[in-house]
This record gives structure tokens, C-alpha cells and sequence, in this order.
């Protein structure tokens, strides 16, 4: 067996025992019991696995965390709980856009509703623009804060030298859950300074101020030789845009800018290539990071497409 194959076995075996532990039918165990109006209920998109940490840690012993990868896909997604909560990454200052797209088609009913936003360096107009979002959907939201970590943006930041960063994160996950378990009424404030901001950089990057980080994966994401098509890219992909062709892995479809492909990729083989304006990769040719309270497996079982 030479050097490739060898990889390539372990990389296989690694996601095959991640795989293992997921359940047999994920959708059904997410929709189990969904008529019932449980006390809290928090939906979630995560690509690191920062935002699904964060759920944990905010969930309590009787909330029902539910993937936005998979609900997106319920025939009847009407909604109900006391409470009900959405996690989710900042992207460009918005939420994501299965995120939007997910609550876009959804009904939601409950006594109170919050969210909060993980993010790296700014949410900027993120909390008025999601309230304002939610309600021309049918609901109004009682609670926007946000929870910042490391940023997991890779053309952009360097990721060992975010991972070195103490962002205070566990001190604003515990004053978070303890605002949400009041059911406290508050919308993070949006400055001046904050409008500036998110103006300046949808004037330089030349975004879609509604669903900016939506592209095409083939565009921006490509697998290097050192790919030994081992499939955890294909696994981790909310949108299921990539697949094995010929033994290695090639981009195809819709793109979140994630990069849960490249940060969870056992042999750090996928490359980005950043929109102008960008830096290129080289600070992070070989750092990675998923949360160290998430394994690869949590990933697959909250983004897998391909069930």
C-alpha cells in the first residue's frame, strides 16, 4: 500500500466511525415529537461548530436542539414552543442564508422568541436587521445578543492567531443563557459608528447586502493533490455540493462560505480562493479549527445532505 492509499484508509476509517455514530434516520429523530410544545426549542446552523456549542450551552435541560440543515427539508414546518431560538454564525453582517431561507419558509409560534449571533469581529447592523427580517416573516423578536469566538473566516483571518485570542466567550455564553432564562426583552443596540461600518464594506466589497456570502461553491473552493477522497467534505456540506469523482473530491452547486469542507478536512486539501479585495490563504495554509467541544461527527450529523 503506498503513502496515498495508506491516507486515504485512515481518512475513510475516520469518517466512517463519525459516521458509525449517527443515528439511522436523522430527520425523523429531529422531528420526533415536533406537534408537542416543548419548553424551548433552538434551531441551529453551524460549520465549525461554534454556533452548535453555543446551543448547548444554551439549551437547558428541556429544549430540543434542532439543525437548520436538516429541518430545511421538513414538508410541515410549522413550529411550536414556548420558546423558541435561533444560533447561528455572522456572515457579512447578516444571517446566513439558509438561515433566511429556512425561517422563510417556516411558521413559528411561541411566547417568546431570541437569537443570538456568533461572530469574530463585528455584527454591526446584524440585530436590526434580523428583527427586521423576522417580521415581515410573522414573528417578533424578544431577545438579539451575540456571543464572539474565534472567526473562522478563512481568507481573511488567521486562525492560530485567533485560537490565541481570549475573546471572553464562555463570560458571554453564561450572561447570555442567564438573559434568555429571565426572558429578558432586548435588542443588542445598533451605533452610528456600526451603520458606518456595514456601509463601508458593502460600498468596497460589492456584496448582495441580502444574501452576501451565497456564491457558487466551484468558484471559490477547489481540492489540492494531496486529497485522498476520503468523503468528509461531501459530509459536512449543508448544501451537499460536493462529491467524489474519480477518487477526489470536486465542488459543485450552491456555497455558503462555511468552510466546514476545509476546516474539517482530515488532510487540509481544500484550498480557498478569496473574492477581490481579500487577502489570499497563505496565514492559513495549514491551520484549521473546529470547536474543541464539537467533533467532526456533530458536524455530519447536523449538515449531512446525503441521507
Amino acid at each position: 500500500m503506498n503513502r496515498r492509499d495508506a491516507l486515504k484508509t485512515v481518512c475513510i476509517a475516520a469518517g466512517t466511525a463519525a459516521l458509525a455514530s449517527l443515528p439511522i434516520s436523522l430527520v425523523a429523530k429531529n422531528r420526533k415529537n415536533k406537534e408537542s410544545r416543548n419548553k424551548r426549542k433552538i434551531f441551529y446552523f453551524s460549520a465549525s461548530g461554534n454556533s452548535l456549542y453555543v446551543s448547548r450551552q444554551i439549551a437547558g435541560d428541556n429544549a430540543e436542539l434542532l439543525s437548520i440543515p436538516q429541518e430545511i427539508h421538513n414538508e410541515n414546518p410549522v413550529y411550536e414552543a414556548e420558546e423558541i431560538g435561533f444560533v447561528f454564525p455572522t456572515y457579512c453582517f447578516t444571517a446566513p442564508a439558509i438561515v433566511q431561507d429556512f425561517i422563510a419558509r417556516s411558521t413559528f409560534k411561541a411566547d417568546y422568541f431570541f437569537a443570538v449571533a456568533t461572530f469574530g469581529a463585528h455584527t454591526t447592523r446584524l440585530p436590526e436587521i434580523f428583527s427586521e427580517f423576522t417580521k415581515e416573516h410573522g414573528f417578533t423578536m424578544n431577545y438579539i445578543s451575540s456571543v464572539q469566538m474565534v472567526d473562522t473566516y478563512l481568507p481573511f483571518f488567521d486562525q492560530a492567531r485567533e485560537m490565541a485570542t481570549d475573546k471572553h466567550t464562555e463570560e458571554m455564553i453564561a450572561k447570555v443563557k442567564e438573559s434568555i432564562n429571565r426572558r429578558e426583552n432586548y435588542i443588542l443596540p445598533v451605533t452610528d459608528g456600526d451603520k458606518a461600518f456595514y456601509e463601508n464594506y458593502y460600498r468596497g466589497s460589492g456584496r448582495d447586502k441580502v444574501k452576501p456570502a451565497l456564491t457558487r461553491s466551484e468558484k471559490i473552493l477547489f481540492s489540492e493533490d494531496n486529497c485522498v477522497g476520503c468523503g468528509i467534505c461531501v459530509s459536512v456540506c449543508p448544501h451537499g455540493s460536493w462529491k467524489i469523482v474519480n477518487g477526489k473530491s470536486i465542488a459543485n452547486g450552491e456555497c455558503e462560505n462555511c468552510f466546514a469542507c476545509a476546516q474539517n478536512c482530515p488532510q487540509k486539501a481544500i484550498s480557498i480562493i478569496p473574492t477581490p479585495g481579500e487577502p489570499r490563504q497563505e496565514a492559513n495554509r495549514n491551520a484549521r479549527y473546529r470547536n474543541p467541544n464539537v467533533t467532526v461527527a456533530d458536524i455530519i450529523r447536523s449538515n449531512q445532505q446525503n441521507q
